[in-house]
């Protein structure tokens, strides 16, 4: 069933009704230079959320006490409504393109956005509702709601725009934003420049006020492919590295990896080689099984391997961020290790966040399809600072990517078991 804008249909009258729904966004073409990210607003019967925590996007990827879930790759929602809270009314699901008012962009680049609403368990299709942008002026994009109504809780498709991008917006359901990222460009601080004393301790005092949301998201690309992040305190806290890519579940095959490219099954790994201050080497990766560790020598450490391909989360890395200063570089890559190599339809994003920093995002803009590796991004430890600069350069195995970084290691044929 196709929805037209204003149109709306009753999920608790399905039979059965779903107990969770999936809402997947996509947009043609899908290739685009646009750079769109997703967002839920969770709003009581006066329109506007509780508090910032039912403000689910790229820096909070699920609503506080559960109920909504943003997939990895922002290319969908997950609403369980037995979860949510009963003070939760309208669940309002809108689209913007990152920092579109600074860059000249807006949604008329593109031809078409689409929404599907899926049973969460079965996948099965509920409804669809595609929205032709070509003249759309806007850079946000209110894309539909889940509503409750006596009893029924409902789809409405909206398609409607909105004038500015994702801060104007989340701040008129009443989300306490602190930055506006197109109306400043967010800036590093250099490697080189000295920190500037401690101020001393102030006195105790009651707790602070709960701290304002911060959109605050850099994309390294050709124009600028890195930034340097200052250490704060002691370190950089757990830096949480994400791996994730296009989940389509229209396609053919099972599970997360069959559903990215129809029957053909793709098992896309996340790994790293590592470099220590005091010279040892190493590399982390799920083949051979080896995972590293958190606490202990090189403080890295992949967290599973999800080989079933049914987490919509993608794989994570760990680096304790406590202990960079015993860390040289780290190189993280991502590698094919089954299935034929089709870098294109993965359309990956990496992420990179710390505590205290703002969220990083490296996508894979550049393809070689001959190639099984994709070396992402170089972490340098410049001073006691983290230095990250986007890679994305192929090879066709460990060896070649270890020369071309000059970690100096031993390789042989391994596999995962």
């Amino acid at each position: 069933m196709d929805l037209q804008p204003g149109q709306n249909f009753s999920i608790s009258r399905l039979t059965p009704p779903p107990a969770a729904v999936e809402i997947a966004l996509s947009w043609e073409p899908a290739s685009t230079p646009l750079i769109l990210d997703s967002s839920a607003f969770a709003l009581t019967a006066q329109g506007k959320v509780r508090d910032d925590g039912d403000f689910v996007f790229y820096n909070q990827l699920s609503l506080a006490g559960g109920g909504i879930q943003r997939a990895g790759d922002g290319r969908a929602f997950t609403v369980a409504f037995g979860q949510l809270s009963a003070a939760i009314e309208k669940i309002v699901i809108a689209l913007t393109v990152d920092q579109g008012v600074r860059r000249g962009q807006s949604f008329g680049q593109l031809s078409q956005a689409r929404a599907e609403i899926r049973d969460a368990q079965t996948k099965a299709a509920l409804a669809a509702f595609p929205l032709a942008t070509k003249l759309m002026a806007e850079t946000a994009l209110i894309v539909g709601e889940f509503y409750l109504r006596n009893g029924e809780w409902k789809f409405r498709a909206v398609g409607q725009g909105f004038v500015g991008g994702l801060a104007p917006l989340a701040r008129q359901y009443g989300v306490d934003v602190a930055d506006d990222p197109d109306a400043e460009a967010p800036t590093a601080v250099p490697a080189s420049s000295p920190s500037p004393p401690s101020p001393p301790s102030p006195p105790a005092a009651a707790p602070a006020p709960a701290k304002p949301v911060r959109l605050e998201k850099i994309t390294l690309d050709k124009r600028n492919p890195s930034i340097s992040l200052e250490k704060k305190g002691q370190g950089f806290g757990e830096i949480v590295v994400n791996l994730n890519w296009h989940q389509d579940s229209g396609g053919g095959g099972k599970g997360f990896f069959g559903r990215l490219t129809g029957a053909r099954k793709i098992d896309l790994d996340l790994g790293c080689l590592f470099k220590l201050r005091d010279g040892r080497g190493g590399a982390i990766q799920a083949l051979g099984d080896t995972f590293g560790n958190l606490h202990q020598p090189p403080y890295i450490q992949l967290m599973g391997d999800d080989r079933s391909g049914s987490s919509a989360q993608g794989e994570f890395l760990h680096i304790n961020g406590q202990h960079w200063n015993e860390l040289d570089r780290v190189v993280l890559f991502a590698m094919i290790y089954e299935g034929a190599p089709n870098w294109a339809e993965t359309d990956a994003v990496v992420t990179l966040q710390a505590p205290g920093q703002p969220t990083l995002e490296i996508r894979l803009d550049s393809h070689q399809n001959n190639q099984r590796m994709c070396a992402l991004a170089l972490l340098e430890n410049q001073g006691g600072n983290l230095k990250v600069t986007k890679l994305v350069e192929y090879f066709q195995d460990h060896r070649y990517m270890d020369q071309a970084y000059g970690f100096g290691l031993r390789w042989v044929a391994g596999s995962k078991d």
